[in-house]
């Protein structure tokens, strides 16, 4: 696994899949990049697909807090500039989606097309509540209480209900392998001063939205002002999961990303 050399004393950790156009993901918050191994059997065979930890997470470097979705956002440049690509396809899911909108709106030159999956673009009332709730208890290394929170909000009911296998994993990951706590509240705060709405319209490439029915932590709404917002761009409502649906419905996921990717995939790639 390559590690970019530091950039403002933050090194990156990241893999690369596959072969065909290029197509970077983003994870969403306190995961690293194994967040995408259900989806790189489906666009591997594709695409020559990049995966990378978020700083503060899995093997890349944990600044002190107080960076923005931005800086996060040129992290991933700098994963494609040590990867030797200029331009990619860029799909991100929850913070990584909003990381994903940074990245095409500050580095337009680099994106060819955009997958915002399961996000937004400022925070709400309650989803705010939400990850202020997480960064205090992260900031007083409430772990257990850190995960099971996030875990209740993770995954839609009847899901969790039907899959206790899947859960503890899940589970275990958020309690031994995610962010050490400066992590979690430096990507937490990120997410809450995070705020792209007045900037959206500025983003002309092709632009998948999508989100879930269930889900309590982005809802549809969340996406709604986003797909309103770039003009052309496609919003998609899963039905019957929750906010990580690209694990509780994995094939179903990766098949409505490769629908959009199969319209936009005759722009010339690097």
């Amino acid at each position: 696994m390559p590690i970019t050399k530091p950039r403002d004393g933050v090194a990156i950790n990241y893999e690369i899949h596959g072969d065909g156009p290029p197509l970077l993901l983003i994870s969403g918050t306190g995961h690293d990049l194994g967040f995408w191994s259900g989806q790189l059997p489906f666009f591997a065979p594709e695409f020559r697909t990049i995966v990378f930890d978020n700083r503060g997470v899995g093997r890349s470097s944990v600044p002190v807090p107080g960076y923005s979705l931005a800086d996060m956002a040129d992290d991933a440049v700098h994963v494609l500039d040590n990867a030797g690509v200029d331009r990619t396809h860029v799909m991100g899911f929850s913070m990584g989606g909003h990381i994903a909108q940074e990245l095409t709106l500050n580095h337009p030159a680099r994106v060819l097309s955009l997958g915002i999956h399961h996000s937004w673009t400022r925070n709400g009332a309650r989803l705010k509540k939400f990850q202020e709730t997480r960064r205090y208890l992260a900031e007083n290394d409430q772990r257990v209480a850190l995960t099971e929170l996030s875990m209740l909000a993770l995954h839609a009911s009847a899901y969790y209900d039907d899959h206790g296998d899947e859960m503890e994993a899940h589970r275990n990951f958020l309690l031994e392998q995610s962010p050490v706590n400066a992590g979690w509240i430096g990507q937490l705060e990120a997410c809450i001063k995070g705020d792209t709405y007045d900037r959206l319209p500025q983003i002309k490439v092709p632009t998948q939205v999508t989100c879930s029915e269930l889900d309590v932590i982005a809802a549809p709404h969340l996406s709604q002002v986003i797909h309103e917002r770039i003009a052309g761009s496609r919003l998609h409502i899963m039905k019957g999961t929750g906010h990580v649906s690209l694990m509780e419905a994995p094939e179903e996921f990766a098949t409505l990303c490769l629908e959009f990717l199969h319209t936009v995939t005759t722009a010339p790639t690097t």
